[in-house]
């Protein structure tokens, strides 16, 4: 007998196993995609399948007949399961949820090729073996499923698996549908030592057992889910809040721009009949040396220009304004001409990144207060960064550090400014050194 035909020999003998590993091939590549080249799972299978001769001749050796060979065929399920998370890179827990939740519906395929094996075999005439009918009912439930999920599930699918759930979450969705399959593996193992036609009800119970863990399964799923999209429609309702509070307060500067205009307009009508009225009175001198103060004047009382940017100079301003009158030392250095793209997001991220510095400088002594804004521009990206003195009260986890205040809106505008940035393609970045905060930006 030659190598290839020993092959065939023990797949014909496991169509179970051959259908399981090939429908589930199909299943992961409609909702996981591939790590590397889409064809390094296929392959890894053919070999492996290639490779059980060898294997049995092993198995034999080391565990003796016949138990060498059921432990053999019990390796390759969990040789797949490996192969699984080594083809392909979606989040750990997400792929074990799905190869143990795989595994529960094997087990319920199982029991039900053995409660319709007697109505199978009857239709064919009474020669049809029980393995025989596990994999007819293996085929059609897979055929089922995967016309399913490749013809309406797909996107769902794809999309549940890639949302961003905390890790604790997928590791307790994993966590359950491995300790289900582990008891369900358990049980079904000993009913499967006793004849199963002696007693019905216990096949029955591991169906029930089955379909109870696949609920559970989608019913904490589905509350994760629900719960996490509550929680982001709340975050993004306090985030507007937040920008509507920054827009009104930036809008309040804009009117008390145009305020100063106009005074600076009426006064300039009164230098000017003053100037008038002494050249009249034939008074150069007095008339000169009056245009000659005036000057200092208007020097004196003309507004800052920190950038050639309109919108990058109206934030500036403002925040300027904000920090002298809040006794808070300012500090800055502006290497930006005209923004083309963008402004919209770029004045956001600087309003919020400026708001919350001016808020943690306001809970420290007028002495202590310090805020520095950094900008410049590089290959294309806007970049600035903030750099604050504050009171230690944060704690720092992961991108977007967390509070130890828990005030309601607190950290909306962190949260904006990286939504701003990372919707661009950017990032941000925070750190604490001492007494100071940083946040660098880059849209």
């Amino acid at each position: 007998m030659t190598y290839f035909n020993q092959v065939w020999e023990m797949i014909s003998h496991n169509p179970s196993t051959v259908t399981v590993a090939i429908g589930g091939m199909l299943l992961y590549f409609c909702f996981l995609r591939p790590r590397w080249k889409w064809w390094l799972y296929p392959v890894m299978l053919a070999l492996s399948f290639f490779s059980l001769p060898l294997l049995s001749v092993l198995f034999t050796a080391v565990f003796h007949q016949p138990n060498g060979y059921s432990v053999l065929m019990s390796c390759l399920g969990y040789w797949i399961d490996m192969m699984v998370l080594i083809a392909f890179r979606e989040h750990f827990g997400a792929t074990l949820a799905l190869l143990f939740t795989q595994g529960i519906l094997n087990r319920l395929f199982t029991f039900w090729g053995f409660i319709l094996h007697i109505p199978l075999s009857t239709a064919i005439g009474g020669n049809l073996e029980i393995g025989t009918s596990v994999a007819l009912i293996m085929v059609v439930m897979y055929t089922v499923m995967l016309l399913v999920s490749w013809l309406v599930l797909r996107e769902k699918g794809r999309r549940l698996i890639q949302i961003q759930l905390p890790r604790y979450n997928w590791t307790a969705l994993a966590g359950f549908a491995l300790a289900a399959k582990l008891i369900i593996d358990f049980c079904s193992d000993y009913a499967f030592e006793l004849n199963p036609y002696s007693d019905i009800k216990i096949i029955w119970a591991m169906i029930a057992v089955c379909l109870f863990s696949i609920a559970v399964l989608g019913l904490y799923l589905y509350v994760m889910i629900s719960t996490l999209k509550h929680s982001e429609l709340k975050a993004a309702s306090n985030r507007l809040v937040f920008e509507k509070e920054a827009q009104q307060r930036y809008y309040e500067a804009q009117l008390q721009n145009q305020e100063a205009l106009r005074r600076m307009k009426h006064d300039m009508n009164g230098h000017l009949s003053t100037v008038a009225q002494l050249l009249q009175d034939e008074n150069r001198d007095e008339a000169v040396h009056y245009l000659a103060s005036l000057g200092d004047y208007a020097e004196s009382r003309q507004q800052k220009l920190y950038s050639d940017d309109p919108y990058l100079n109206a934030v500036v301003t403002n925040y300027a304004a904000l920090f002298l009158v809040n006794e808070t030392t300012f500090e800055y250095d502006i290497q930006a001409g005209r923004m083309v793209l963008n402004q919209v997001e770029m004045c956001m991220a600087m309003n919020n990144a400026l708001q919350n510095a001016l808020e943690a400088s306001l809970k420290l002594p007028p002495e202590q207060r310090y805020v520095k804004l950094q900008i410049q521009t590089k290959q294309n990206r806007f970049l600035f960064r903030v750099t604050n003195r504050f009171n230690s009260e944060i704690i720092m986890n992961g991108v977007i550090p967390e509070s130890t205040k828990k005030n309601p809106g607190h950290g909306y505008g962190l949260r904006s400014i990286q939504d701003a940035a990372e919707s661009l393609g950017g990032f941000i970045t925070c750190k604490s050194d001492g007494d100071l905060f940083v946040l660098d930006v880059s849209i």
